[in-house]
């Protein structure tokens, strides 16, 4: 780990209590977004996660969703029933199923994205050096946990 993020006597040991905070605030705000799209909040990291130009297995967007292929299920259920996604035959094997995103889903996923996408006003308020520095650290704190894109 990024010794000085170590330091004592710094105020860095709010820094985790504080991240994983704001974490478990952007809930509410997760469930509010997904509804005024009709979705679950899962439903809506599906659609989120899945790749337009790639369909997947199922096997794959359950390991992405963190839960086991039998709950995906359902899930894929739901938003094949709304017209969102789709099951398709592997081209290399007709039992894996691949899931694609549908037209209509690709509409509801950009609109989602670009709402994710929208910083709140507490954000857009924050001089540029601060949001530098922050993404900074924040991108650190993902490098280091091997969850960077």
């Amino acid at each position: 780990m990024n010794e000085t993020l170590l330091k004592s006597g710094d105020n860095t040991d709010e820094l985790w209590p504080t991240l994983v905070e704001l974490v478990f605030a952007t809930k509410s705000w997760w469930v509010a977004l997904c509804s005024e799209f009709d979705l679950t909040p899962v439903q809506g990291q599906a659609l989120r996660v899945l790749d337009p130009e790639r369909p997947i297995p199922m096997s794959t967007l359950a390991e992405q969703l963190l839960c086991d292929a039998s709950n995906v299920t359902g899930i894929v259920d739901k938003l094949e029933s709304r017209g969102l996604i789709a099951r398709q035959g592997a081209d290399h094997d007709r039992r894996v199923k691949q899931l694609a995103v549908t037209e209509r889903g690709c509409q509801i996923r950009d609109k989602l994205i670009a709402a994710i996408m929208t910083p709140p006003r507490s954000v857009i308020g924050l001089p540029r050096e601060v949001k530098t520095r922050l993404a900074d650290i924040l991108r650190t704190l993902l490098n280091e946990r091997g969850l960077s894109r």
